[in-house]
């Protein structure tokens, strides 16, 4: 399973999520009655593939522990690759008993941001060895 911004950079493109700075332009898309335009994915040939940004420690994010299990760590890690606004990376996951909760924390657009930390954490650890509190 893979998602369409994985399918863009195999194609050679280049993907932004965009929520606070990009400019409405008149016409570019259509929001319906009871819609509301949150954020756009940007798509085209980057100058350079991108850099990486500031990634926080598993232990900031989540309870890891030695009696962890190796998924929940992969899972987490999956998660610090997700893109958040602002790279904020204001979430926090925690084990119990193969059960995870994830947590947003405060800041501009962090409930859009914990879906996305959300999907990537379940590519990485696997969605069929835990599920969601």
């Amino acid at each position: 399973m893979g998602s369409n911004e994985e399918k863009a950079q195999q194609l050679g493109l280049n993907t932004c999520w965009v929520a606070m700075t990009y400019k409405k332009i008149s016409g570019a898309f259509k929001v319906g009655n009871g819609e509301k335009l949150v954020v756009v994915i940007s798509l085209g040939y980057g100058k350079t593939q991108g850099v990486g940004h500031k990634v926080k420690s598993i232990k900031q994010v989540s309870n890891v522990s030695a009696e962890t299990p190796n998924w929940f760590k992969e899972g987490v890690e999956a998660a610090l690759l997700a893109p958040t606004a602002m790279n904020q990376q204001k979430f926090t996951l925690t084990y119990d008993n193969d059960k995870v909760s994830a947590k947003a924390g405060n800041g501009f657009y962090t409930k859009l941001d914990l879906g996305i930390v959300k999907y990537h954490f379940e590519i990485g650890a696997g969605n069929e060895k835990f599920s969601w509190l």
